[in-house]
């Protein structure tokens, strides 16, 4: 099989719950045939294709299928690009790119990196991999180009969770890509800080004293934000939560926020930059304060 029969090409699919054409096409019907015409309802309804398995679906010869493709490109209806310039990561892909069985044998044979991800998969599902798994796999590897230690270290993070669903597992190294977390080291970094906003939440619920109640939305997001976003320690969201009790005399989230934002923006790290900074504030209020008053008696003198 030649390199142009096997390689796979993608288009640009307006949506991938129905098959829409561009009004375009209505004027070309006269000048296309039935290959053409089977050939754009196949390509537009997948997405992505091969010209060696278009063929086989439709009943076609590869010079069918290339002359049809041929046909729609020229007349501006398709536009192809190769998949392995494309960087694709989407949590709410539901058409997934396919590969023949071929082509997920050679990958498994040929490339060490992916039959390691292939083995630590099987090993943590503890079962063998079938075609849709092997599937699943080669399209975070190959198409979304994700490194294979990054692969392996969201399956493990998933079976720790009790997620042993393979959808469970792609959502979640697409969702963490798209979140910018692409690589191992940057995992175990995210990993590293949700441990510790984890034990930095728990304290600030025993300081807020909410006992077992779950947080609200609105505080899941200010809470996610401060340990997570903006790795604030805890200390200083300690000393925010005090000094909003202390001017609200009541636990105000937004209030906090308000603080802790300043705070961030201004790059403090430690309770002694907030103090630091507290006095900074003090003397340069003091200042202004003295200069209001030497403008006030040059002008009493002036009068």
């Amino acid at each position: 099989m030649s390199d142009t029969v096997s390689a796979r090409k993608k288009i640009n699919v307006p949506n991938n719950d129905f098959i829409i054409l561009p009004r375009a096409v209505e004027k070309l019907l006269k000048n296309a045939g039935a290959a053409e015409l089977k050939v754009l309802l196949h390509l537009f309804a997948s997405g992505e294709y091969t010209t060696g398995e278009a063929a086989r679906e439709l009943g076609l010869s590869v010079s069918e299928v290339e002359s049809a493709v041929a046909f729609w490109r020229g007349a501006g209806i398709l536009e192809l690009s190769s998949v392995k310039d494309t960087k694709k990561s989407n949590t709410a892909v539901s058409l997934y790119q396919t590969y023949d069985s071929d082509i997920l044998s050679a990958a498994v044979e040929k490339d060490s990196d992916f039959k390691s991800v292939c083995d630590m998969v099987g090993d943590l599902l503890n079962r063998l991999l079938n075609k849709n798994d092997y599937n699943s796999l080669y399209y975070l590897y190959d198409y979304v180009r994700l490194p294979a230690d990054f692969i392996c270290g969201v399956a493990e993070l998933c079976t720790q969770g009790k997620k042993f669903s393979m959808q469970y597992m792609m959502k979640t190294a697409l969702g963490l890509c798209d979140d910018g977390i692409d690589s191992y080291e940057k995992l175990e970094e995210y990993l590293a800080r949700r441990e510790k906003s984890a034990t930095s939440t728990g304290m600030l619920r025993k300081l807020c004293g909410m006992g077992d109640r779950e947080l609200s939305p609105k505080e899941s997001e200010f809470v996610n934000r401060w340990f997570l976003q903006w790795n604030i320690p805890f200390e200083l969201v300690k000393l925010a939560y005090e000094k909003t009790v202390d001017a609200t005399g009541k636990v105000q989230f937004s209030y906090m926020n308000s603080i802790l934002k300043s705070w961030y923006e201004s790059g403090f790290k430690t309770a002694e930059d907030v103090r630091a900074g507290d006095k900074k504030e003090a003397v340069e209020s003091s200042f202004d304060t003295d200069e209001f008053f030497e403008a006030a008696v040059k002008r009493s003198m002036n009068t």
